[in-house]
């Protein structure tokens, strides 16, 4: 009987198109032929107002010590951080989208670094797009990155089966991101819909491609051209058909406190975890969820950096 509930089961998997990825054994749905990870239609429009103070660099840190942190916190804040042998590296796929702006100046009032890693396209509709971008860009606490020009269009198995096709789309956001900001001696890439790295010391194709597709050769020929790929260890998961998260942010801390304790992440006290950016939205809550997960890591001795550091 058990035997053939878990025949059952696979099968069941097998026709949603849902596979094993994320190292706590949960389940991810990127890897389908014309993937359900959409964007949703709600996070296209860029709606909310984005404002930073102007004089920004000055104010940010007022604001901080008086009124984002609690009295209770910032004994926390002052404590050195080499003590803490745990690192995580925030990262947010798909911007600017709805949510963006949210989780911009979310960093910047809670002074934590962070990776963007932002698609073309997405950048070239509406200038609100392109100002949430350059403030991205300008902000030092924010790596911003390559993560596809096009995003595959959402037909992933298609775009991965052309070499030419995914080094064209990759290098076009490339040349965007050269010409937008001072050149990085690294090229840092996120592939859409795929978890791989490429980088001097590890090389990890995405578990749930079959082999006879044959995308390695893909991320090898981007790697040989001069660009560095992360995937991640967990994802804040979400609901396809809005972009709500799955988990709150203290539940979510607790799965990514699990795989660090059982050594499931690609490097050791290291922990990269993937978010996309209209999970962050005004209608979720965006920032105060996005400021209540940095507050919950903050307390359990987690520092932050942006995958500068990850090598």
């Amino acid at each position: 009987m058990k035997l053939l509930f878990a025949l059952m089961l696979s099968v069941s998997f097998i026709f949603a198109g849902w596979v094993f990825v994320n190292d706590d054994g949960s389940f991810s749905s990127y890897n389908n032929d014309d993937s359900i990870y959409v964007i949703p239609k709600e996070a296209l429009p860029t709606k909310e107002v984005f404002t930073l103070p102007k004089e920004k660099k000055q104010i940010k840190k007022t604001q901080v010590k008086k009124e984002k942190i609690p009295k209770k916190r910032i004994s926390k804040k002052v404590e050195p951080v080499e003590e803490s042998s745990k690192t995580i590296y925030l990262t947010f796929d798909d911007g600017p989208l709805a949510g963006s702006a949210n989780i911009i100046s979310t960093l910047v009032e809670e002074d934590t670094p962070a990776t963007m890693f932002m698609v073309g396209k997405h950048i070239t509709r509406g200038a609100s797009r392109k100002k949430v971008y350059q403030a991205a860009l300008d902000e030092p606490l924010i790596l911003v990155a390559n993560h596809t020009y096009t995003h595959a269009n959402g037909r992933y198995r298609h775009f991965y089966s052309n070499e030419k096709r995914v080094l064209k789309d990759v290098q076009k956001m490339d040349e965007m991101l050269c010409q937008d900001e001072v050149v990085k001696d690294v090229h840092y890439c996120r592939l859409a819909g795929r978890n791989v790295f490429r980088l001097p010391k590890m090389h990890y194709d995405d578990p749930g491609i079959k082999k006879k597709y044959k995308e390695s050769s893909k991320y090898d020929a981007l790697y040989a051209a001069g660009f560095q790929i992360y995937g991640w260890d967990y994802q804040w998961s979400y609901n396809p058909k809005n972009g709500r998260v799955n988990k709150t942010p203290k539940q979510l801390v607790k799965s990514i406190e699990s795989i660090y304790k059982r050594g499931r992440t690609k490097r050791d006290n290291k922990v990269i975890l993937l978010m996309h950016d209209f999970s962050f939205q005004d209608r979720f809550k965006g920032k105060k969820m996005l400021a209540e997960l940095i507050h919950i890591l903050k307390k359990d001795g987690w520092k932050f950096e942006t995958l500068e550091t990850y090598l």
